[in-house]
């Protein structure tokens, strides 16, 4: 059994607004100047990593989910995208933008977008990189008003499930043992 390492980003739709914060917060974070107006001002494209999306009545943002066994990976032809120890990841150096990965990806979390390489713009994949270089880590994390998004561990997620069916199987021999008396 493979064992889950990286952390990825939880949303919990029913807290989402749809406010969209979590999108201006993630395209700042990838800007030189790290913010709103040094990017407007410089001219800086802000191009957002994630997208809030609404299904029904549900509004939720939808971001890479840092797959261990990536399809986006499997099927990128150049290399362009790959894994690291933690988290999967786009070299827009090597990306030819033939979107093979946004046509793999299960949960639609990656675009083509135009972007500055070396100082030439040009089409790359573009996904959500858990913002690695960024000191507080994920921009969307701390900016989301509500915190309907978090950044969890997955070794964190399965003990908690663990043990919350272990608490629930503890309860249902208490009530048959109440029962049985």
């Amino acid at each position: 059994m493979t064992q889950l390492k990286g952390p990825f980003l939880e949303v919990n739709p029913d807290l989402c607004l749809g406010c969209h914060t979590c999108e201006l917060a993630c395209a700042v974070a990838h800007t030189r100047s790290q913010s709103l107006i040094g990017a407007v001002l410089s001219g800086e494209a802000l191009t957002s990593r994630n997208q809030v999306l609404q299904v029904a009545d549900v509004r939720f943002p939808t971001q890479c989910r840092q797959c261990e066994d990536a399809p986006c990976v499997k099927v990128c032809p150049t290399g362009a995208t790959f894994r690291t120890e933690t988290y999967t990841a786009v070299n827009a150096n090597r990306c030819i933008a033939c979107g093979l990965c946004t046509m793999v990806c299960p949960f639609g979390a990656i675009h083509i977008a135009t972007v500055k390489v070396n100082g030439h713009t040009k089409r790359a994949a573009t996904k959500c990189d858990l913002c690695v270089d960024r000191p507080g880590g994920p921009a969307c994390v701390e900016a989301c008003p509500t915190k309907a998004i978090r950044l969890v561990v997955a070794k964190e997620v399965i003990q908690s499930a663990r043990r919350s069916t272990a608490e629930r199987y503890l309860e249902a021999i208490r009530v048959q043992r109440e029962l049985q008396k």
